[in-house]
């Protein structure tokens, strides 16, 4: 058939969302379509394809016109039937994203209950089998295209979707759009968004107000930073202004330490946190004698009686 003839765009059965075709055009050039896609006509004349969409836009990228299909409109008359054999062709072969398992679940709910859908279909997708999960996946495809596109890229976590939606939409989309801005690993997107919260919730602010304050605004515009930089700028003002009383235990405990004048070769470290109530003293030495005036040393110094208790230091500020 005349690749013209296949409708455009991808039909209601397809299954591929987010995806390359560098890898599939290179195949094909070298060994041509191994596995003929399915096609079946619609109520238009058309054509829709069952299964191998990836395929044809594979031949039209590298300029084909004609691709042999196999067309399956008598032995699978019904659209359950079409959507199920891409399914199963699909399922066995490949990783689904979550973006694509969101549009599988939104098809099979045509001609299936919820009921049957957990039991049957979620389980081979790698998922809870139940309703909530179902609703959840259902509601990305509600998202933006960026949005989507980066869920299926990995780029934002579901748990930080799952987080997001508990905000309205219009702080979802600021959120959202700060997470792609400063690209956030999966890590980060999750302090960021607690911090943000619980900064807006404890100063009686909106998500907007918050992101919009100065210094923050500062940090995401800073010329001299690259992307790292300025995620952890950002994600260090958000944690000072959402744990003061924290932030100024900690720059008293470094203020006294680094008040400190230690020998050559020693370093106290301590938890930055001060969840850990212990420090811990390190001695880099060549020989005994050299350990034996780093330990003298230290132990002329008065100033080792200033160290604070750290648990002390953090308690009095609470």
């Amino acid at each position: 058939m005349e690749l013209d003839e296949v409708a455009q765009g991808p039909g209601p059965y397809t299954m591929s969302y987010g995806f390359t075709l560098e890898v599939l055009c290179e195949s094909v050039a070298k060994a041509g379509v191994l596995n003929p896609p399915l096609v079946s006509r619609n109520e238009k004349g058309g054509w829709d394809v069952v299964s191998g969409y990836r395929r044809i836009l594979a031949l039209k990228a590298l300029a084909q016109s004609r691709v042999f299909c196999r067309d399956v409109s008598s032995a699978m008359p019904s659209a359950a039937e079409r959507l199920l054999a891409g399914f199963y062709e699909n399922v066995a072969t490949r990783k689904f994203n979550d973006i694509e398992k969101a549009m599988i679940l939104e098809r099979l709910q045509k001609f299936f209950s919820n009921e049957e859908i957990c039991a049957s279909f979620m389980p081979l997708l790698s998922l809870p089998c139940h309703e909530g999960t179902l609703k959840f996946y259902l509601r990305l495809l509600n998202l933006e295209e960026n949005i989507r596109q980066a869920v299926a890229k990995e780029t934002i976590s579901l748990r930080t979707l799952k987080a997001l939606f508990e905000f309205d939409h219009a702080s979802q989309r600021l959120l959202l759009q700060d997470i792609l801005r400063l690209r956030l690993n999966l890590n980060q997107q999750t302090k960021f968004l607690d911090f943000v919260r619980d900064i807006a919730l404890r100063e009686h602010r909106s998500i907007r107000e918050v992101l919009s304050e100065r210094r923050f605004v500062e940090v995401m515009e800073n010329p001299l930073t690259n992307d790292p930089q300025k995620a952890n700028a950002a994600l260090e003002l958000l944690r000072l202004r959402r744990y003061p009383r924290l932030s100024q235990a900690q720059r008293a405990v470094q203020s006294k330490i680094s008040a400190i004048a230690l020998p050559p070769g020693v370093t106290l470290y301590h938890d930055p946190f001060l969840e850990a109530p212990k420090y811990r003293l390190e001695i880099c030495f060549s020989n005994g004698e050299d350990l034996i005036q780093s330990i003298k040393k230290l132990h002329s110094l008065d100033e080792l009686k200033t160290i604070p208790d750290l648990w002390q230091a953090h308690e009095s500020q609470n």
